[in-house]
């Protein structure tokens, strides 16, 4: 690995050489370079900066310079990770300081594909979803050599699937749709370089990684892990730092998910969710007075409001969720939790409309960038239990801005976590120049219920708790017994099918006649029911005193809601029937005296069981 990063930058070195000739950029025409537009973002106490950089076919990496009113504009962060032209001049004197050459960009535009399709750029990053295991790898710079802030196994412990570990968090931020199983962490490798080297480079980021991913190269198969995460023993220029980096890694080239660590950025986790946020692609939300970490709804801007709520003992300050625009953008959201009020050609509901939307969506006329998003949150829920309060939050959306979400803070005081922010109940947003209203009706089981207008178009819904947590990895958000199958789980009558390393409920698999009597005592006394002891038998052959379920079955059997199979036996290993199933309800529910009355006009043998009449 150390040979390709030494080959790689050779190359860089090359290409300055060959560069530098064309002499300074005010004398040089308007030129023109084509790659994948990479940004980065560095978060620090003295606010946040952003690199850019274009991977071209050939893989050769080329920093580019914005100008202000460029590096302001959305439009570049509709591009990230995508192809791109870029057309501007050469800086080759900044060229000759640093290890890759450097573009002054004067305009960006999305560049086809190779294959000849266009990029679409209405959104800021790709969904992601499934296995995302990501690789810690610790290193230290060789003028600290007795500074290890943290050992190896704080750092395999922080992507547990337990709380707070990161897997459990993005398990829950997600709605199950990703998780980072298999992420682990090597180190500490000492740097070749001592820290000044690095920080003194302008191109730092690319030399560090480089340097940092190729001491961990022997122990580690690159291509299984989706992120890396760098973990460094001293402070770098003041930033922890997230987004990605191109190498080729064990014969794979790619761009990997990637954050660059100091010791304050891992000694609270908060800031780990942060920056692999930021690996995962999103930008930062702000509150609507254009700061970076003012908005307390999001964990991609401000980290650190709110800390007592929700902290640790080993992992410090914990990271709440993400906005509803962000887990939309990422693919999160299944399309029918999400409704879309049109100006219009609208989907018109009249009424209220049950089902919890995870979220509204109301796209301002004549607008393909413009939008209102509208979530409801609870802070006695999750990782959302860090939020200073609950109910409807509003967030305008601009793609014209770095940061396209702004919160809606109507009484503008700069406090997001106030009264002004928090949509309540009889209570109305509206945005007169587009003719957009929501105003929060009632309050529901799950969330709120909601009036949203659009132009002549309304509607009423309920948005759900977004920050709901899925028990059940194999139990989607969409799937048509999840309210069910979690009232029983919530209720204690079942434990689901499987517990580690993920809890599964198994809604497609049958249940036994054994784990019937367990949900149906549990169902008749309480999720706290425990049977008598089983003592001399069962009463059925098939079920001995040490069958894992005896003292379920024998009670059962006790209070009259089963008889067994036939011939002294129970059954306990075959499926219960639909038939079966009607008549041990039925019992529960009525009590084992309970006999139906007889169906008219129907020969089947458990037909009045079935009608329940």
């Amino acid at each position: 690995m150390q040979r390709k990063v030494f080959v790689l930058f050779s190359t860089f070195i090359l290409l300055v050489l060959l560069i530098a000739p064309l002499g300074t950029a005010g004398a040089q025409a308007q030129q023109t370079i084509t790659g994948i537009l990479n940004i980065r973002w560095g978060d620090g106490p003295s606010g946040s900066v952003t690199t850019y950089q274009i991977i071209a076919d050939n893989k050769q990496t080329t920093i580019l310079q914005m100008d202000s009113a460029m590096e302001s504009s959305g439009g570049v962060l509709t591009l990230n990770q995508k192809r791109v032209t870029v057309t501007g001049k050469w800086d080759t004197a900044l060229s000759a300081l640093e290890t890759a050459p450097v573009f002054q960009a004067e305009s960006i535009n999305l560049a086809d594909s190779p294959s000849g399709s266009v990029l679409q750029s209405n959104s800021v990053s790709a969904a992601v979803s499934g296995s995302q295991p990501w690789i810690s790898i610790m290193c230290k710079f060789p003028d600290y050599p007795a500074q290890e802030p943290a050992s190896l196994s704080y750092f395999q412990d922080m992507y547990s699937s337990t709380y707070p570990g990161l897997n459990h968090y993005w398990q829950e931020v997600s709605y199950n749709a990703i998780n980072v199983l298999g992420s682990t962490a090597v180190g500490w490798y000492v740097l070749p370089q001592v820290r000044s080297y690095y920080i003194n480079n302008p191109n730092f980021l690319d030399v560090l990684a480089a340097d940092c991913i190729a001491q961990a190269d022997n122990d580690v198969y690159f291509p299984s892990y989706q992120g890396i995460n760098m973990m460094f023993n001293y402070e770098l220029d003041g930033f922890a730092w997230g987004g990605s980096q191109y190498l080729e890694l064990d014969g794979v080239y790619g761009g990997w998910s990637t954050t660059w660590e100091p010791p304050w950025g891992y000694s609270d986790i908060t800031v780990i969710a942060h920056e692999m946020g930021h690996g995962f692609g999103l930008p930062h939300s702000s509150g609507s007075y254009g700061q970076t970490y003012d908005n307390q709804w999001d964990v991609m801007s401000d980290t650190w409001s709110n800390c007592y709520r929700l902290s640790d003992p080993t992992y410090g300050c914990i990271g709440q969720h993400t906005i509803m625009f962000h887990k939309d953008i990422l693919g999160w959201i299944p399309a029918g939790l999400k409704y879309t009020l049109n100006y219009s050609n609208a989907d018109v509901s009249d009424a209220f409309n049950p089902g919890a939307y995870l979220m509204a969506e109301i796209p301002i006329l004549g607008s393909g960038f413009n939008l209102y998003t509208v979530e409801a949150r609870n802070n006695t829920v999750g990782y959302d239990s860090k939020l200073p309060g609950q109910g409807i939050i509003i967030h305008e959306i601009d793609y014209s801005r770095m940061n396209p979400a702004h919160v809606v803070d109507i009484d503008g005081n700069g406090n997001t976590g106030d009264a002004g922010a928090i949509w309540k109940v009889g209570e109305t947003f509206t945005d007169l120049a587009n003719n957009i209203s929501v105003s929060v009706l009632a309050a529901t089981t799950d969330g709120y219920q909601v009036s949203i207008q659009n132009g002549a178009q309304f509607a009423t819904i309920e948005i759900g708790n977004s920050a709901q947590i899925l028990p059940f990895v194999d139990v989607p958000l969409n799937y048509w017994a999840k309210g069910y199958v979690e009232r029983l789980y919530a209720a204690g009558i079942t434990g689901g099918c499987v517990t580690t390393p993920s809890l599964l409920y198994c809604p497609e698999s049958g249940v036994t006649r054994a784990q019937m009597a367990i949900f149906l005592l549990k169902g008749i006394h309480g999720s706290g029911y425990v049977p008598p002891a089983v003592d001399a038998g069962t009463g059925f052959t098939d079920v001995p005193v040490d069958y894992w379920a005896a003292a379920w079955i024998k009670q059962l059997a006790i209070e009259g809601i089963t008889s067994g199979c036939g011939d002294g036996n129970y059954c306990p290993e075959t499926t219960v029937t639909r038939a079966q199933m009607s008549i041990f309800l039925l019992k529960a529910k009525y009590s084992s005296a309970y006999t139906p009355p007889n169906p008219i006009g129907v020969f089947y043998r458990c037909a009045s069981w079935v009608l329940g009449r």
